[in-house]
């Protein structure tokens, strides 16, 4: 009777073993599309808190990794508040209370800074926050573009080698002049340029299908406006003329909601950065998407066939639309993953009323990295990097053998 027990549940833990999903992350420590051939990304944008971060910025980042179960998520700027008076540990604080979701959940993430990150270079350069961020084991940020926060990861396969999406991560650089954002720099378009074109050759010979997230917007999301004449209800004006705007209904709208409901706000028009000309002439964006302005949300195709938009913003802790925000996820098929599919989410449909928190979390994250933080991030060669640390996938997966092995064991001396 006790061997029947016993053999019951070795086959009941070897099937729950079999259950177990492989990881995105895969135990090569490449970001690679899961078994099932699937790959689901998760943008967030404009967090924007301090250390004491808002409890229902929290509590929505909590839900929708739990529903969604992201394979990867990406930050794209405007993790910290704004400002230049955090110090160096209110930092660190801060994002250790955004980024522990994603590491107690061994979901990878990538980020880039927004202007906000930049107001506080001068406590911590881009190096010096990087440093924060890559503390913890599932940053897969390969740093190996020309600043830390421009570089890309490849995703491949479910076999784990084949090359199949790449992702851009861009730094779009601080404030200049009036509150203007200048954009990416040349250095940045050369090295994307090169970058592209490596991917290409060795994807023999075709552009290797790509993502581009970045804070701030190319100037070319005026192609989905229309000039309107004043006084027009529900235009908006823009950071750099008189003029003002709607979404141009003539356009092609590919994005669940679309809505405008603030001054756009882009690179500076009266300065070419070429960032957009590049995407054109390399034909490997698929993608191309922005927050900073947090209540604006659309998605189009232009002229050249690119699809870009923005993402609202996610936090509580700035301004937003009324007392909705928002995220976005992406969902790819390795056999097809130029036609992907997105979804826009709100806070109040994935946090109920009778769900929303009621106090502040504390000013300290309950657990730490699992790495110290270095001065400097580690660089990596392009073109074609597996991201991440292999050696915390396996040790995830050790650690789950060790609970079930300890179960077993608890099991057989029960019946010993």
């Amino acid at each position: 009777m006790k061997k029947t027990i016993l053999r019951v549940l070795a086959a009941v833990l070897s099937l729950l073993m079999l259950a177990l999903p492989l990881s995105a992350a895969g135990e090569s420590g490449k970001l690679q599309f899961c078994a099932d051939g699937t790959f689901r990304l998760l943008q967030i944008n404009d967090f924007q808190d301090s250390d004491n971060t808002n409890a229902k910025s929290l509590a929505f980042l909590n839900a929708i990794l739990d529903k969604y179960q992201p394979d990867l998520v990406v930050l794209v700027g405007d993790q910290l508040v704004p400002g230049n008076g955090m110090t160096e540990a209110q930092m660190r604080t801060a994002l250790a209370n955004e980024l522990q979701p994603m590491e107690t959940r061994h979901i990878p993430f990538l980020y880039t800074y927004g202007n906000h990150d930049h107001d506080h270079d001068a406590t911590l350069n881009r190096a010096g926050q990087a440093a924060l961020y890559d503390a913890y084991a599932m940053s897969y940020a390969t740093h190996n573009g020309p600043d830390a926060g421009t570089y890309n990861n490849v995703i491949y396969g479910s076999d784990g080698v084949t090359p199949k999406l790449n992702v851009y991560m861009m730094d779009t650089n601080e404030w200049y002049g009036n509150f203007m954002v200048s954009g990416v720099n040349e250095a940045q378009v050369q090295w994307y340029r090169a970058t592209s074109d490596t991917l290409k050759e060795a994807n023999g010979g075709m552009p290797l299908p790509s993502l581009v997230f970045q804070h701030i917007p190319v100037k070319e999301v005026f192609q989905f406006l229309k000039e309107v004449p004043d006084g027009t209800p529900g235009a908006v004006g823009s950071k750099f003329d008189a003029k003002k705007y709607m979404l141009d209904p003539d356009a092609i709208w590919i994005g669940d909601r679309n809505v405008m409901k603030e001054d756009i706000a882009c690179e500076n028009p009266a300065k070419s950065t070429g960032q957009y000309e590049a995407w054109v002439a390399q034909g490997d964006v698929i993608g191309a998407y922005f927050g900073h302005d947090h209540v604006n949300t659309f998605v189009g195709k232009t002229a050249d066939g690119v699809i870009m938009g923005y993402n609202g913003g996610f936090g509580f802790a700035t301004y937003g639309d009324g007392d909705e925000r928002f995220a976005r996820i992406y969902d790819f098929k390795e056999n097809d993953v130029e036609h992907y599919t997105m979804q826009t989410l709100f806070y109040s449909k994935e946090v109920p009323a009778q769900e929303e928190p009621t106090t502040q979390p504390t000013t300290q994250p309950t657990t730490q990295p699992t790495t110290q933080p270095t001065t400097q991030p580690t660089t990596q060669p392009a073109p074609q990097p597996s991201g991440g640390n292999s050696d915390s996938v396996s040790s995830f997966w050790a650690k789950v053998k060790a609970f079930f092995q300890m179960i077993w064991d608890f099991w057989r001396n029960l019946f010993s």
